[in-house]
Protein backbone atom coordinates (compact mmCIF):
# COMPACT_ATOMS: atom_id res chain seq x y z
CA UNK A 1 0.00 0.00 0.00
CA UNK A 2 1.41 3.43 -0.94
CA UNK A 3 2.07 5.92 1.82
CA UNK A 4 0.30 9.22 1.38
CA UNK A 5 2.50 12.34 1.29
CA UNK A 6 1.09 13.74 4.56
CA UNK A 7 1.65 10.39 6.28
CA UNK A 8 5.18 10.18 4.93
CA UNK A 9 5.89 13.65 6.21
CA UNK A 10 4.57 12.70 9.66
CA UNK A 11 6.80 9.59 9.73
CA UNK A 12 9.74 11.76 8.78
CA UNK A 13 9.06 14.12 11.68
CA UNK A 14 8.66 11.20 14.09
CA UNK A 15 11.92 9.69 12.85
CA UNK A 16 13.80 12.95 13.32
CA UNK A 17 12.35 13.46 16.80
CA UNK A 18 13.08 9.84 17.73
CA UNK A 19 16.66 10.09 16.55
CA UNK A 20 16.99 13.35 18.42
CA UNK A 21 15.69 11.77 21.63
CA UNK A 22 17.95 8.78 21.19
CA UNK A 23 20.83 11.15 20.63
CA UNK A 24 20.01 13.01 23.85
CA UNK A 25 19.71 9.73 25.77
CA UNK A 26 23.02 8.47 24.43
CA UNK A 27 24.65 11.85 25.10
CA UNK A 28 23.30 11.99 28.65
CA UNK A 29 24.28 8.38 29.31
CA UNK A 30 27.77 9.14 28.09
CA UNK A 31 27.98 12.24 30.27
CA UNK A 32 26.70 10.27 33.27
CA UNK A 33 29.25 7.53 32.73
CA UNK A 34 32.06 10.06 32.43
CA UNK A 35 31.02 12.04 35.52
CA UNK A 36 30.46 8.93 37.64
CA UNK A 37 34.08 7.90 37.12
CA UNK A 38 35.02 11.03 39.06
CA UNK A 39 32.37 10.63 41.77
CA UNK A 40 32.95 8.98 45.14
CA UNK A 41 29.76 8.07 47.00
CA UNK A 42 30.25 8.05 50.77
CA UNK A 43 27.73 6.73 53.29
CA UNK A 44 28.39 8.30 56.68
CA UNK A 45 26.52 8.66 60.00
CA UNK A 46 24.53 11.78 60.80
CA UNK A 47 26.75 12.65 63.77
CA UNK A 48 29.74 13.15 61.44
CA UNK A 49 27.87 15.12 58.79
CA UNK A 50 28.74 18.74 59.60
CA UNK A 51 32.48 18.26 60.07
CA UNK A 52 32.63 15.83 57.15
CA UNK A 53 31.08 18.44 54.86
CA UNK A 54 33.99 20.77 55.58
CA UNK A 55 36.55 18.00 55.10
CA UNK A 56 34.99 16.98 51.79
CA UNK A 57 35.33 20.51 50.44
CA UNK A 58 39.01 20.39 51.34
CA UNK A 59 39.40 16.95 49.72
CA UNK A 60 37.76 18.14 46.51
CA UNK A 61 40.03 21.18 46.36
CA UNK A 62 43.05 18.86 46.63
CA UNK A 63 41.54 16.44 44.09
CA UNK A 64 39.67 18.59 41.53
CA UNK A 65 38.92 15.59 39.30
CA UNK A 66 36.91 13.95 42.11
CA UNK A 67 33.50 14.83 43.49
CA UNK A 68 32.17 13.34 46.74
CA UNK A 69 28.48 12.55 47.03
CA UNK A 70 27.58 12.23 50.71
CA UNK A 71 24.65 10.07 51.86
CA UNK A 72 23.52 10.27 55.48
CA UNK A 73 22.95 7.14 57.60
CA UNK A 74 21.86 6.76 61.22
CA UNK A 75 22.98 4.52 64.05
CA UNK A 76 19.68 2.66 63.95
CA UNK A 77 19.64 1.95 60.21
CA UNK A 78 23.24 1.66 59.07
CA UNK A 79 23.73 -2.05 59.88
CA UNK A 80 20.81 -3.26 57.77
CA UNK A 81 21.43 -0.72 55.01
CA UNK A 82 25.06 -1.75 54.60
CA UNK A 83 24.36 -5.48 54.84
CA UNK A 84 21.66 -5.33 52.15
CA UNK A 85 23.84 -3.23 49.84
CA UNK A 86 26.86 -5.50 50.17
CA UNK A 87 24.81 -8.66 49.67
CA UNK A 88 23.17 -7.17 46.56
CA UNK A 89 26.44 -5.84 45.14
CA UNK A 90 24.85 -2.40 44.74
CA UNK A 91 27.12 -0.37 46.98
CA UNK A 92 28.53 3.08 47.53
CA UNK A 93 32.28 3.59 47.21
CA UNK A 94 33.09 4.34 50.86
CA UNK A 95 31.18 3.49 54.04
CA UNK A 96 31.65 4.56 57.65
CA UNK A 97 30.77 1.38 59.54
CA UNK A 98 31.07 -0.17 63.00
CA UNK A 99 34.28 -2.14 63.47
CA UNK A 100 32.24 -4.86 65.20
CA UNK A 101 30.53 -5.74 61.92
CA UNK A 102 33.52 -5.69 59.58
CA UNK A 103 34.58 -9.30 60.11
CA UNK A 104 31.25 -10.50 58.73
CA UNK A 105 31.89 -8.56 55.51
CA UNK A 106 35.51 -9.71 55.32
CA UNK A 107 34.48 -13.35 55.73
CA UNK A 108 32.00 -12.94 52.86
CA UNK A 109 34.70 -11.46 50.60
CA UNK A 110 32.77 -8.21 50.22
CA UNK A 111 35.50 -5.68 51.05
CA UNK A 112 38.41 -4.30 49.05
CA UNK A 113 41.97 -4.79 50.30
CA UNK A 114 43.24 -1.49 51.78
CA UNK A 115 46.68 -2.72 52.84
CA UNK A 116 48.39 -0.34 50.41
CA UNK A 117 47.06 2.66 52.35
CA UNK A 118 49.21 1.76 55.35
CA UNK A 119 52.40 3.50 54.26
CA UNK A 120 54.89 5.89 55.85
CA UNK A 121 52.22 8.58 56.08
CA UNK A 122 49.76 6.22 57.79
CA UNK A 123 51.74 3.43 59.47
CA UNK A 124 49.83 0.63 61.18
CA UNK A 125 52.06 1.19 64.23
CA UNK A 126 50.39 4.59 64.77
CA UNK A 127 47.03 2.96 65.51
CA UNK A 128 45.75 1.79 68.90
CA UNK A 129 47.20 -1.56 70.03
CA UNK A 130 45.81 -4.51 68.09
CA UNK A 131 43.34 -2.37 66.15
CA UNK A 132 44.49 -3.05 62.61
CA UNK A 133 44.92 -6.74 63.50
CA UNK A 134 41.17 -7.24 64.01
CA UNK A 135 40.58 -5.70 60.59
CA UNK A 136 43.06 -7.99 58.86
CA UNK A 137 42.96 -11.52 57.46
CA UNK A 138 45.93 -13.38 55.96
CA UNK A 139 48.10 -10.29 56.07
CA UNK A 140 45.59 -8.05 54.28
CA UNK A 141 43.85 -5.14 56.01
CA UNK A 142 40.31 -4.30 54.94
CA UNK A 143 39.44 -1.08 56.78
CA UNK A 144 40.84 2.19 58.10
CA UNK A 145 39.69 2.76 61.71
CA UNK A 146 39.16 6.37 62.70
CA UNK A 147 37.11 6.48 65.90
CA UNK A 148 37.92 4.51 69.04
CA UNK A 149 36.43 4.45 72.51
CA UNK A 150 36.30 2.49 75.71
CA UNK A 151 34.87 2.73 79.20
CA UNK A 152 36.65 4.00 82.28
CA UNK A 153 35.56 4.58 85.87
CA UNK A 154 33.40 7.65 86.49
CA UNK A 155 32.83 8.67 90.11
CA UNK A 156 31.24 11.40 92.22
CA UNK A 157 34.09 13.12 94.06
CA UNK A 158 31.78 14.72 96.64
CA UNK A 159 30.20 11.39 97.60
CA UNK A 160 33.63 9.78 97.87
CA UNK A 161 34.83 12.55 100.18
CA UNK A 162 31.66 12.35 102.27
CA UNK A 163 32.19 8.58 102.69
CA UNK A 164 35.81 9.15 103.73
CA UNK A 165 37.25 7.52 100.60
CA UNK A 166 40.43 9.28 99.49
CA UNK A 167 40.44 8.26 95.83
CA UNK A 168 38.95 5.94 93.21
CA UNK A 169 39.33 2.17 93.58
CA UNK A 170 42.23 0.57 91.75
CA UNK A 171 41.35 -3.11 92.32
CA UNK A 172 38.17 -5.19 92.39
CA UNK A 173 38.27 -5.67 96.18
CA UNK A 174 38.54 -1.89 96.59
CA UNK A 175 35.71 -1.36 94.10
CA UNK A 176 33.44 -3.72 96.04
CA UNK A 177 34.35 -2.26 99.44
CA UNK A 178 33.94 1.32 98.21
CA UNK A 179 30.59 0.54 96.57
CA UNK A 180 29.31 -0.92 99.83
CA UNK A 181 30.57 2.07 101.81
CA UNK A 182 28.97 4.52 99.36
CA UNK A 183 25.57 2.81 99.40
CA UNK A 184 22.90 4.51 101.50
CA UNK A 185 19.12 4.69 101.47
CA UNK A 186 19.30 7.24 98.63
CA UNK A 187 22.56 6.36 96.87
CA UNK A 188 23.66 3.15 95.15
CA UNK A 189 27.36 2.39 95.06
CA UNK A 190 27.23 1.41 91.39
CA UNK A 191 24.86 0.18 88.63
CA UNK A 192 24.80 -1.95 85.47
CA UNK A 193 22.94 -1.37 82.17
CA UNK A 194 20.57 -4.35 82.12
CA UNK A 195 18.05 -2.67 79.82
CA UNK A 196 18.60 -1.28 76.34
CA UNK A 197 21.11 -2.80 73.95
CA UNK A 198 22.12 -6.24 75.34
CA UNK A 199 25.71 -5.67 74.20
CA UNK A 200 26.13 -2.84 76.72
CA UNK A 201 25.84 -5.32 79.59
CA UNK A 202 27.76 -8.14 77.91
CA UNK A 203 30.60 -5.73 77.13
CA UNK A 204 31.12 -5.17 80.85
CA UNK A 205 30.79 -8.87 81.56
CA UNK A 206 33.44 -9.70 78.96
CA UNK A 207 35.72 -6.94 80.27
CA UNK A 208 35.70 -8.67 83.66
CA UNK A 209 36.12 -12.15 82.16
CA UNK A 210 39.15 -10.98 80.16
CA UNK A 211 40.89 -10.10 83.40
CA UNK A 212 40.43 -13.60 84.77
CA UNK A 213 41.70 -15.77 81.93
CA UNK A 214 39.34 -15.31 78.97
CA UNK A 215 41.13 -14.25 75.78
CA UNK A 216 40.16 -12.87 72.37
CA UNK A 217 41.81 -14.63 69.42
CA UNK A 218 41.17 -13.54 65.85
CA UNK A 219 38.12 -11.61 66.99
CA UNK A 220 36.64 -14.57 68.90
CA UNK A 221 36.34 -14.74 72.72
CA UNK A 222 37.73 -17.93 74.29
CA UNK A 223 36.23 -18.35 77.74
CA UNK A 224 37.48 -20.12 80.83
CA UNK A 225 35.01 -21.41 83.41
CA UNK A 226 36.67 -19.58 86.31
CA UNK A 227 36.77 -16.20 84.53
CA UNK A 228 33.09 -16.43 83.51
CA UNK A 229 32.07 -17.32 87.06
CA UNK A 230 34.19 -14.46 88.40
CA UNK A 231 32.55 -11.95 86.05
CA UNK A 232 29.06 -13.13 86.96
CA UNK A 233 29.95 -12.93 90.64
CA UNK A 234 31.11 -9.34 90.29
CA UNK A 235 28.00 -8.13 88.44
CA UNK A 236 25.28 -10.42 89.76
CA UNK A 237 26.24 -10.50 93.42
CA UNK A 238 26.50 -6.70 93.55
CA UNK A 239 22.81 -6.45 92.68
CA UNK A 240 21.75 -9.33 94.94
CA UNK A 241 23.61 -7.81 97.90
CA UNK A 242 22.33 -4.31 97.17
CA UNK A 243 25.47 -2.25 96.58
CA UNK A 244 24.57 -2.07 92.89
CA UNK A 245 21.26 -0.40 92.21
CA UNK A 246 18.19 -2.65 92.07
CA UNK A 247 17.05 -0.25 89.36
CA UNK A 248 19.73 -1.75 87.11
CA UNK A 249 17.01 -4.00 85.66
CA UNK A 250 15.30 -0.87 84.33
CA UNK A 251 18.39 1.11 83.30
CA UNK A 252 20.31 1.51 80.07
CA UNK A 253 23.51 3.55 79.72
CA UNK A 254 21.62 6.84 79.55
CA UNK A 255 19.53 5.99 82.60
CA UNK A 256 22.64 5.25 84.65
CA UNK A 257 24.23 8.52 83.60
CA UNK A 258 21.10 10.47 84.53
CA UNK A 259 20.95 8.90 88.00
CA UNK A 260 24.65 9.60 88.45
CA UNK A 261 24.08 13.27 87.61
CA UNK A 262 21.27 13.32 90.18
CA UNK A 263 23.71 12.08 92.84
CA UNK A 264 21.93 8.72 93.19
CA UNK A 265 24.72 6.51 91.81
CA UNK A 266 28.22 7.01 93.18
CA UNK A 267 30.37 5.40 90.47
CA UNK A 268 30.08 3.31 87.32
CA UNK A 269 31.93 2.22 84.22
CA UNK A 270 30.94 4.57 81.43
CA UNK A 271 32.00 6.35 78.27
CA UNK A 272 33.74 9.65 77.76
CA UNK A 273 30.56 11.43 76.64
CA UNK A 274 29.12 10.86 80.12
CA UNK A 275 32.19 12.41 81.72
CA UNK A 276 32.08 15.36 79.32
CA UNK A 277 28.44 15.98 80.13
CA UNK A 278 29.14 15.96 83.86
CA UNK A 279 31.87 18.56 83.37
CA UNK A 280 29.50 20.65 81.25
CA UNK A 281 27.02 20.63 84.11
CA UNK A 282 29.76 21.55 86.61
CA UNK A 283 29.11 18.27 88.40
CA UNK A 284 31.70 16.96 90.92
CA UNK A 285 33.09 14.24 88.64
CA UNK A 286 36.34 12.31 88.56
CA UNK A 287 37.57 9.66 86.14
CA UNK A 288 40.07 6.84 86.59
CA UNK A 289 41.42 3.70 84.97
CA UNK A 290 38.96 0.84 85.40
CA UNK A 291 39.95 -1.35 88.36
CA UNK A 292 41.11 -4.92 87.75
CA UNK A 293 41.67 -7.93 90.01
CA UNK A 294 44.90 -6.51 91.45
CA UNK A 295 45.58 -3.33 89.46
CA UNK A 296 44.52 -1.54 86.27
CA UNK A 297 41.76 -3.42 84.47
CA UNK A 298 41.51 -4.14 80.76
CA UNK A 299 38.57 -2.68 78.87
CA UNK A 300 37.43 -3.49 75.35
CA UNK A 301 37.76 -0.86 72.67
CA UNK A 302 34.94 -0.29 70.20
CA UNK A 303 34.74 2.06 67.27
CA UNK A 304 34.15 2.90 63.64
CA UNK A 305 36.14 2.55 60.45
CA UNK A 306 36.09 3.32 56.74
CA UNK A 307 35.46 0.36 54.46
CA UNK A 308 35.52 0.16 50.67
CA UNK A 309 33.20 -2.44 49.12
CA UNK A 310 34.78 -4.72 46.56
CA UNK A 311 31.84 -3.80 44.30
CA UNK A 312 32.57 -0.06 44.55
CA UNK A 313 32.38 1.74 41.19
CA UNK A 314 35.28 4.04 42.04
CA UNK A 315 37.82 2.03 44.02
CA UNK A 316 40.71 4.41 43.44
CA UNK A 317 38.67 7.46 44.41
CA UNK A 318 37.38 5.72 47.53
CA UNK A 319 40.90 4.78 48.59
CA UNK A 320 42.05 8.37 48.09
CA UNK A 321 39.22 9.64 50.28
CA UNK A 322 39.89 7.02 52.97
CA UNK A 323 43.57 7.97 53.00
CA UNK A 324 42.68 11.67 53.26
CA UNK A 325 40.27 11.05 56.14
CA UNK A 326 42.94 8.94 57.85
CA UNK A 327 45.33 11.87 58.24
CA UNK A 328 45.85 12.68 61.94
CA UNK A 329 44.44 16.20 61.74
CA UNK A 330 41.34 15.05 59.83
CA UNK A 331 40.80 12.07 62.10
CA UNK A 332 41.01 14.35 65.14
CA UNK A 333 38.50 16.85 63.76
CA UNK A 334 35.99 14.13 62.83
CA UNK A 335 36.27 12.13 66.07
CA UNK A 336 33.96 12.78 69.01
CA UNK A 337 35.37 10.13 71.36
CA UNK A 338 39.04 9.34 70.64
CA UNK A 339 40.86 8.92 67.33
CA UNK A 340 42.22 5.54 66.29
CA UNK A 341 45.67 6.99 65.57
CA UNK A 342 47.95 7.78 68.50
CA UNK A 343 49.34 10.87 66.75
CA UNK A 344 45.81 12.24 66.26
CA UNK A 345 45.13 11.93 70.00
CA UNK A 346 47.67 14.68 70.69
CA UNK A 347 45.02 17.24 69.80
CA UNK A 348 44.18 19.40 72.84
CA UNK A 349 40.51 18.40 72.88
CA UNK A 350 41.49 14.84 73.84
CA UNK A 351 43.74 15.92 76.70
CA UNK A 352 41.35 17.58 79.14
CA UNK A 353 41.55 16.53 82.79
CA UNK A 354 38.44 14.37 82.62
CA UNK A 355 39.63 12.65 79.42
CA UNK A 356 43.13 11.74 80.58
CA UNK A 357 42.01 8.48 82.18
CA UNK A 358 40.28 7.47 78.94
CA UNK A 359 43.38 8.19 76.89
CA UNK A 360 45.47 6.06 79.23
CA UNK A 361 42.84 3.32 79.29
CA UNK A 362 42.82 3.16 75.48
CA UNK A 363 46.55 3.34 74.93
CA UNK A 364 47.72 1.08 77.76
CA UNK A 365 44.83 -1.02 79.09
CA UNK A 366 42.49 -1.88 76.24
CA UNK A 367 42.08 -4.48 73.52
CA UNK A 368 39.72 -4.51 70.53
CA UNK A 369 36.31 -6.00 71.27
CA UNK A 370 35.51 -9.31 69.55
CA UNK A 371 33.96 -8.97 66.10
CA UNK A 372 33.14 -12.61 65.40
CA UNK A 373 29.47 -12.80 64.27
CA UNK A 374 29.11 -16.04 66.24
CA UNK A 375 29.79 -14.09 69.44
CA UNK A 376 27.29 -11.44 68.36
CA UNK A 377 24.68 -14.18 68.03
CA UNK A 378 25.46 -15.34 71.59
CA UNK A 379 25.03 -11.92 73.20
CA UNK A 380 21.27 -12.18 73.99
CA UNK A 381 21.81 -15.52 75.77
CA UNK A 382 24.72 -14.17 77.83
CA UNK A 383 22.74 -11.02 78.66
CA UNK A 384 19.79 -13.06 79.91
CA UNK A 385 22.06 -15.30 81.98
CA UNK A 386 23.64 -12.28 83.69
CA UNK A 387 20.16 -11.02 84.53
CA UNK A 388 19.21 -14.42 85.98
CA UNK A 389 22.24 -14.31 88.28
CA UNK A 390 21.42 -10.73 89.31
CA UNK A 391 17.84 -11.79 90.06
CA UNK A 392 19.09 -14.70 92.16
CA UNK A 393 17.38 -17.35 90.03
CA UNK A 394 20.81 -18.76 89.13
CA UNK A 395 24.01 -18.62 91.15
CA UNK A 396 27.29 -17.64 89.43
CA UNK A 397 28.35 -21.29 89.14
CA UNK A 398 25.15 -22.26 87.34
CA UNK A 399 25.35 -19.21 85.11
CA UNK A 400 28.95 -19.98 84.19
CA UNK A 401 28.04 -23.56 83.31
CA UNK A 402 25.25 -22.34 81.02
CA UNK A 403 27.47 -19.79 79.27
CA UNK A 404 30.30 -22.29 78.78
CA UNK A 405 27.88 -24.79 77.21
CA UNK A 406 26.56 -22.11 74.85
CA UNK A 407 30.10 -20.97 74.00
CA UNK A 408 31.21 -24.52 73.21
CA UNK A 409 28.21 -24.90 70.92
CA UNK A 410 28.60 -21.56 69.10
CA UNK A 411 32.31 -20.76 69.25
CA UNK A 412 33.79 -24.23 69.52
CA UNK A 413 35.32 -25.88 72.60
CA UNK A 414 37.72 -23.73 74.61
CA UNK A 415 41.33 -24.41 73.70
Amino acid sequence: MAIRPRTAALFAVILVVTLGVVGVIVHNATRSSTSSSGTVTWWLPDWDWDVATTLVRRFESENPSLHVEMVKTTGGTVANKVSVALDAGNTPDLITESIARTKTYIDKGQLADLTSLYDNAMPASDFAPGLTDVLSVDGKTYAVPYRWATNALIYNTDLFAKAGISGPPTTWPEFINDAKKLTTSTVAGTAWPMQGDPSDLTLRFLDFALQGGTTIKNGTPRFTRDSVEQALELIGTSVVEGYASKSSFELDNTGIRDLFLQGRIAMYLGGVFDADRAVGQKFPVGTAIAPGPSGPGVQEGVGWAYIVPKAAKNLDGAKKLASFLGRPENMASLTLTFPARVSAARDAKFRTDVRKAYGEQLSEHSIPAPNDPRWTAMIPFVHDTIQEVALGSKNPQQGAAAIMTEADKNLGPAQ
